[in-house]
């Protein structure tokens, strides 16, 4: 059966499923996690009491469209799906007088009470932008104005450089990965309310255009009952829409910046009432696509192309309907290192994605509404060798793989009185395709013996550790007698691997926030169940309390929270494959079994408080502790990587913020963090081909201390501006190098990228380090005295990074009448800083940040 076919069922189930939810729009299900009340408020009069029946009217001060509605018995108002712009709200009712309050809409939610006055007294407004809602998960708002002139530190993944640069607790990795507050990538999106919960770096999808998102909302406390599977970071974003627009308005930019990186992006809006439309396309090539294993970008070119379109169409005032389609393809080089390069290795890959999501959205009065979602998104990619296998190293790899999935997901939130409660389901379906081909190709990679410097022979003929001593070499303890029959340099034949499989997953959730005067408790229960290569359910329970210190402007909070977690599906099926004539044993692995669902027990405490009108300042500290840990492995050193998971991992972490809001041209943030996460073994789940894991390790993507600060100055309204982005990395653990004595047994090109030194002099490609009797050393990594490296408390780690990008730029360099032109200046990595993003990681290999580069953008507005 072909993979449309067997997708088929779950297509009929899903269209027949919000077919009829759309019709019956019912509180039984709906809106969701990315839906949030743009705009809500209640009128009362001079004495409290509620003011039904009151026109209230919201004006964007841009295109002079206005939406109106009556507030209801409880004097309430509530305006979903608005534009981010200035925005004139107005209530007015017989008898009182008029109020009105100009604000600005940035995708937060805002609140607006209206205290109503009898004619002839001015009317009291109070705007509460919400940012000590007790009953909200505790977030980072990304503004606009970040998400527009924050420098990216990534050419191919900015959404992933921008959650980096303002968030405390994620660990910068290389080509768009990050990881979450100690996790290696349990972060999940919800586009508009579509979850997605796969990895989003470059090399296993494509990331939603910046162009086309008006908000994001980064959450990162403990996860509440309406969020899922990968709950340690919860990006919920908002695209951009053609509604109320009245003419075509948007944007074009062009740049060109270094290594011959250059882009175009447009995006345009248009519609009236009813209907909108808006359009993000974007292209972009570069010389440094992905992030390279050497100072210098050795073949590394790369484009991407992709198209977004958002429709929107209401067809009442209370009912929208909303089609999101995206298509997306990039081609890119996998870096060689300068051995690599020497051979003459091309190895490349294609990604091509598409998406298809259409929801309905609806209003039943200003104190409930739902949101269904269904979608079809897939991910298809395509590895491909040299043309000469030998000319791969260490090891030839060819891969297809394709990742579907389809699924619908509805949610009513109702909030009235002391309650804010909001109830849900979610079926999805997700369908695997897995196919490989891969063989040894460097005679020294597997070799049975280590030469008199301790480095493996490259000598062709040895098979077998006996043939040592014979030729005056010693056994070496690495040798995996396994990898023969793959070993194309010993006589060995290509593996070839094909595995198919789905996996279906079903949730239903409630939660009820409850407010006692100071107090609020969130009450929450969530069931998941998962039925993959294994199957399994889980009751989860989510709790919290927060108390509001009105006097202090402050709220306090703790939870618990039960979680439910499920495999990554990358390459999951070769993951789990064991017994005879399984993958695992034809590849020689040490060890393999199927990945299992895990559980996690999450404990948060924290506050935010609000020092003045200016200063805010949130803090946060959790602990997770997880049975049944997923990580990360790499095939034979190849850009095939796998999960993995251990019998258990313990992460803590403390998060602080402080947001300084505009003011005189100033803004900006400080964001301080240290997370410990630390593995304990065996390993229970993948497969493994390396010794196993000591009782406890800290796995490479524990991150230590990192620390943002952003600064931002601009003169008056529209003037010119100038940003200043700072970026301090305490540095990934480099478990690959735990000792000196092993450094010593590296090739001399791995050697020169961590920095090894012996004395004065540095190690080389053609002049390795084995042996020193000076002073010995590496610049990029920090390794342990002798005797001194432990696991758990001492690991080898990459060196600390100070990172610093500035932006400088002028929106209106030329403006006629709606139009203008700008222009804008990029500088990343200003002190050109030479550091690691990490070094023979069992992630992803070697890779170095990029060297200062110099970007130049034109922009046109209408």
């Amino acid at each position: 059966m072909d993979h449309w076919s067997a997708m088929r069922p779950t297509l009929r189930i899903i269209l027949t499923l919000g077919l009829v939810v759309t019709l019956a729009a019912g509180p039984s299900l709906a809106a969701q996690s990315g839906t949030s009340s743009a705009l809500s408020g209640t009128v009362t009069d001079s004495t409290g009491a509620v003011v039904p029946g009151v026109t209230v009217t919201v004006a964007s001060t841009k295109t002079q469209v206005e939406r109106s509605m009556r507030t209801d018995a409880d004097g309430a108002f509530l305006f979903l799906q608005l534009n981010a712009g200035s925005y004139r709200i107005a209530a007015q009712a017989v008898g009182f007088a008029a109020a009105e309050q100009e604000v600005m809409y940035a995708g937060v939610p805002v609140r607006l009470d209206f205290r109503l006055a009898t004619e002839g007294i001015r009317a009291e407004v109070v705007v509460n932008a919400q940012d000590l809602d007790a009953t909200a998960p505790t977030h980072i708002d990304i503004t606009p104005e970040q998400m527009e002139r924050i420098a990216s530190q990534s050419v191919s993944s900015p959404i992933s450089s921008l959650i980096t640069l303002t968030t405390p607790g994620v660990a910068a990795d290389s080509n768009g990965s990050f990881h979450p507050l100690g996790d290696h990538a349990e972060a999940s999106f919800v586009i508009d309310g579509q979850p997605i919960t796969d990895q989003q770096s470059r090399t296993f999808s494509t990331q939603v255009s910046l162009n086309a998102l008006q908000s994001m909302e980064v959450r990162e406390g403990a996860p509440q009952a309406d969020v899922g599977d990968k709950t340690s970071l919860v990006v919920v974003a908002r695209t951009r829409s053609g509604l109320d627009q009245r003419r075509p308005t948007g944007a074009v930019s062009v740049s060109r910046g270094g290594f011959g990186t250059s882009q175009v992006s447009a995006g345009v809006g248009w519609g009236t009432a009813r209907f909108g439309s808006f359009t993000a396309l974007d292209g972009m090539n570069s010389g440094r696509f992905l992030d390279a294993p050497e100072l210098v970008a050795l073949h590394a070119n790369g484009n991407a192309q992709n198209l977004i379109e958002r429709l929107d169409y209401r067809v009442t005032p209370q009912t929208s309907l909303q089609l999101n389609t995206g298509l997306s393809r990039s081609w890119f080089q996998t870096p060689n290192t300068l051995d690599q390069q020497a051979v003459g290795q091309n190895q490349r890959q294609t990604i091509v994605s598409f998406n298809i999501a259409p929801s309905v959205l609806h209003t039943f009065n200003s104190a409930a509404f739902s949101q269904t979602n269904l979608w079809v998104r897939q991910d298809k990619i395509r590895y491909r060798p040299s043309d000469d296998l030998l000319a791969d190293t260490p090891a030839t790899l060819a891969q297809t793989r394709r990742l579907t999935n389809a699924g619908i997901r509805s949610e009513f939130t109702y909030s009235r009185g002391r309650h804010t409660a909001v109830a849900g389901a979610e079926w999805k379906h997700t369908f695997l395709s897995e196919q490989f081909a891969t063989g040894l190709t460097d005679a020294s990679y597997n070799s049975p013996c280590l030469g008199v410097d301790g480095a493996p022979s490259p000598d062709r003929s040895l098979t077998d550790p006996a043939q040592c001593a014979a030729v005056g070499l010693a056994i070496n303890p690495g040798f995996l007698p396994g990898l023969l029959g793959i070993d194309l340099t010993r006589q060995g034949t290509l593996f070839n691997f094909k595995g198919y499989a789905d996996v279906k997953q079903e949730a239903i959730f409630g939660q009820d926030s409850v407010r006692l005067q100071d107090f609020t408790f969130n009450l929450g229960l969530r069931f998941d169940n998962y039925n993959g290569l294994t199957s399994s359910h889980a009751l989860q329970p989510r709790v919290s309390a927060a108390y509001t210190a009105s006097r202090l402007h402050s709220v306090f909070h703790v939870a618990y929270s039960r979680v439910f977690l499920t495999p990554y599906n990358e390459n999951l099926i070769v993951a789990s494959s064991e017994g005879p004539g399984s993958a695992a044993e034809a590849l020689g692995a040490a060890g393999s079994a199927v990945l299992r669902t895990g559980r996690r027990n999450q404990f948060n405490v924290g506050f935010e408080t609000q020092v003045s009108k200016l200063l805010s300042l949130s803090s946060e500290y959790f602990w997770k502790f997880t049975y049944g840990a997923y990580d990360f492995d790499v095939l034979l050193n190849s850009p095939l990587t796998f999960p993995t998971q251990f019998r258990k991992s313990k992460i803590d972490g403390a998060l602080f913020r402080a947001s300084v809001a505009p003011t005189h041209g100033f803004a900006g943030y400080v964001t301080v963090s240290h997370v410990r996460s630390r593995l304990f073994g065996p390993e229970t789940g993948g497969v493994s081909f390396s010794a196993p894991y000591s009782n406890v390790a800290r796995p490479d993507h524990d991150g230590g201390l990192s620390m943002n600060v952003y600064a931002r100055y601009q003169v008056g309204q529209r003037g010119p501006w100038a940003g200043v982005s700072y970026r301090y990395d305490g540095g990934l653990v480099a478990v690959a190098v735990p000792t000196f004595a092993t450094a010593l047994r590296l090739t001399g090109d791995e050697q020169a990228q961590m920095g090894l030194y012996c004395g004065s002099g540095f190690a080389s490609v053609s002049q390795p380090i084995r042996s020193c009797a000076g002073a010995l050393g590496a610049t990029r990594i920090r390794i342990p005295a002798a005797g001194t490296e432990n696991d758990d408390r001492n690991p080898p780690r990459i060196a600390v990074r100070n990172m610093v990008d500035v932006s400088v730029g002028e929106d209106d360099l030329f403006r006629r009448e709606k139009q203008r032109i700008g222009v804008r200046v990029d500088v990343v990595n200003l002190l050109n800083v030479d550091g690691l993003y990490n070094f023979l990681s069992t992630f992803s290999g070697t890779h170095f940040v990029a060297p200062r580069s110099v970007t130049a953008q034109v922009r046109y507005t209408f």
